[in-house]
């Protein structure tokens, strides 16, 4: 009796439930914003589609819309579509350089209030517009999987600090360090490639750091599992260090910041004739003073523009009782740094 009881509770539940079937609605999974050229009050959303093919090859669909809030663009997207739009999708947002310095706060609320939107969704700014990037063609697997898979690839193999929808929230609301996004650019009709970070001053783009900068700065705001940076040498020789690892400690006292990174990694390539023993000390000496040198330098960068990307203000505050964020804005404009740097060389490849 029992289990007929619960058959026909399931039953009846499974019928309360809203069918979508997939080849019936338009899901987004992409989505770029602009401010609309006859309105700066108002945003141009673009909201990418991927139609599937029984061959497995993916159609890149764009369908653009304009409105003040992103429930407005929804709308103008949907009276364009022949079929419902579904949000549950969405895999990546970009922003357009306007809408970036002017602010994406609004947007990004709108993101964390619909349920269907996944916390890992990756956000980007984007030197041209973001329509543009919405509307190329990479890849077979459809212009939103190539942008994720890009996103995600730099942070877990280069110079990209980790980030997605829910750290740049966390960053926002936290008081005490300021967020950042990876800056993309398209650079042909089937290419998209990272130029740098976008430093924010809460939801404002104040400053854009270039690819040479980034290994430094993941090494301040992040950690390296699998990392690379050439090391020049005497003689105009160069050595590879590859797997690299990495971690940070910050100590922070009433007016002084202390910055130790300690590095592992392995030699895997060497222009001169023998990697001696007295090479790879060189290699250590070299890298810990330049990284030690770049890192002082993006401290006092940030310190100038008057954003902490890297969250000293959060670090002090859970390593000092009473923390007083009004008084820490202007105790950080006065704030003193040092950076030190240990670098350990644990291989050296097969032959020395």
């Amino acid at each position: 009796m029992k289990k007929l009881l619960l058959i026909g509770l399931l039953m009846l539940l499974s019928g309360c439930v809203d069918k979508e079937i997939l080849d019936d609605i338009n899901i987004e999974v992409g989505v770029g914003y602009d401010l609309a050229e006859d309105s700066k009050d108002k945003y141009r959303g673009t909201v990418l589609f991927q139609e599937f093919q029984p061959d497995k090859s993916v159609i890149n669909r764009t369908f653009s819309g304009n409105g003040k809030l992103r429930q407005d663009l929804l709308l103008d997207v949907t009276r364009q579509s022949s079929e419902p739009v579904v949000t549950g999708g969405l895999k990546v947002a970009v922003f357009g350089p306007e809408i970036s310095k002017k602010g994406i706060y609004d947007l990004i609320d709108s993101f964390q209030r619909d349920a269907s939107i996944g916390a890992r969704v990756f956000v980007a700014t984007s030197e041209d517009k973001a329509e543009d990037v919405m509307k190329g063609e990479y890849g077979t697997r459809g212009n939103s999987t190539y942008i994720y898979n890009l996103i995600q690839h730099n942070i877990e193999h280069r110079d990209i600090p980790k980030t997605n929808l829910h750290i740049l929230s966390r960053n926002y609301y936290e008081k005490g360090k300021d967020t950042f996004l990876p800056r993309l650019k398209k650079i042909a009709d089937d290419k998209v490639e990272i130029i740098g970070v976008s430093l924010f001053d809460q939801d404002k783009e104040v400053e854009i750091l270039p690819v040479k900068d980034l290994f430094f700065f993941k090494l301040l705001v992040d950690k390296y599992s699998e990392g690379n940076f050439d090391v020049k040498l005497k003689k105009d020789d160069t050595a590879a260090v590859k797997s690299i690892k990495s971690k940070h400690k910050i100590k922070i006292t009433d007016n002084h910041a202390s910055i130790h990174i300690n590095i592992e990694g392995i030699i895997r390539e060497y222009t001169g004739n023998k990697l001696a023993s007295e090479v790879v000390g060189d290699v250590e000496k070299k890298l810990e003073s330049k990284i030690e040198k770049e890192c002082l330098r993006l401290l006092k960068k940030f310190q100038e523009l008057g954003i902490d990307p890297v969250g000293l203000g959060q670090i002090k505050k859970t390593q000092h009782r009473n923390f007083d964020y009004k008084k820490w804005k202007d105790d950080y404009k006065t704030l003193g740094f040092d950076v030190k740097c240990n670098v350990t060389i644990e291989e050296t490849g097969i032959i020395e």
